[in-house]
């Protein structure tokens, strides 16, 4: 059996040109398997509004340019009436906690300055910070957007997963070499008691690729990692997709992605 050093000196062995043409390859068969998930508008080379100008889509996608790090960023497309509905209700929300945080702030101050008076001790007084935006404005953030990943032949992958609830097996996910773990978008009280929101994720993992591991680590984050099964083959052999954020897009492009047509990539 080849060992990992022996792996990682073979994939370092290859030509970049090599390298380019899988990446093209795998991002090409990626974007056909999204297909059916994401049938909306490219946006623009910044992804700031659909190149069509659409005002009925829901979402726009920004797919990686040549030489790019291989992520799909999805967007919610601010020309459109219901987005720009939700966008303005959030807002309102956030202007609601942070006029809250500056009561407490011009609160602690009085109480500071008249402690100051009395005693002659200053005191350290909280300021407004963008985390007085609550988890309104997390969840904003995470409902405005889906990120995918695609990674490949790397010797492991690692993750690290926020939030409350443990990443566990999606159950509907029954492809022959394929693991996908799930995390719903949920609530959850971080350090100090803070409110905080995790955004809905799913990490698939096709070909030869170890069970993935769960732990816990400090400060609410699970870290997810899966071990390469170590081959001699140069071809594509291990293929994972993180898909992250709106929990009702994420659920849906799980649903009609074509896994299968990835899984053929990987034989």
């Amino acid at each position: 059996m080849i060992r990992a050093a022996a792996l990682v000196g073979l994939l370092a062995s290859w030509p970049a040109s090599t390298q380019e043409a899988l990446s093209t390859r795998v991002m090409t068969a990626v974007r056909e398997a999204l297909a059916a998930a994401l049938p909306y508008p490219e946006a623009d080379a910044k992804g700031a509004v659909p190149v069509n100008d659409s005002t009925e889509a829901l979402w726009m996608v920004r797919y990686p340019a040549a030489g790019e790090k291989l992520t799909i960023e999805v967007s919610a497309n601010p020309l459109n009436e219901v987005v720009q509905l939700r966008a303005t209700r959030a807002m309102a929300q956030i202007d609601l906690n942070i006029q809250a945080a500056q009561r407490r702030a011009t609160m602690q101050y009085e109480n500071a300055v008249a402690e100051a008076k009395r005693t002659g001790r200053s005191q350290d007084v909280d300021g407004v910070t963008l985390s007085d935006e609550g988890i309104a404005g997390e969840r904003i953030d995470a409902e405005s957007h889906v990120t995918i990943d695609v990674l490949f032949n790397e010797r492991d992958y690692r993750f690290g997963v926020p939030g409350a609830q443990e990443p566990t097996r999606l159950p509907a996910f029954t492809y022959p070499n394929g693991v996908a773990l799930m995390v719903p978008a949920h609530p959850y009280r971080g350090d100090g008691g803070a409110e905080r929101f995790a955004e809905s994720q799913r990490l698939v993992f096709m070909g030869r690729i170890g069970e993935p591991r769960v732990s816990k680590q400090p400060d609410d984050v699970w870290n997810v990692t899966a071990a390469a099964i170590p081959q001699t083959t140069t071809g594509l052999h291990g293929l994972v997709l993180r898909i992250r954020g709106n929990n009702e897009l994420v659920t849906e492009i799980v649903a009609k992605t074509d896994w299968a047509r990835l899984l053929e990539l990987l034989k």
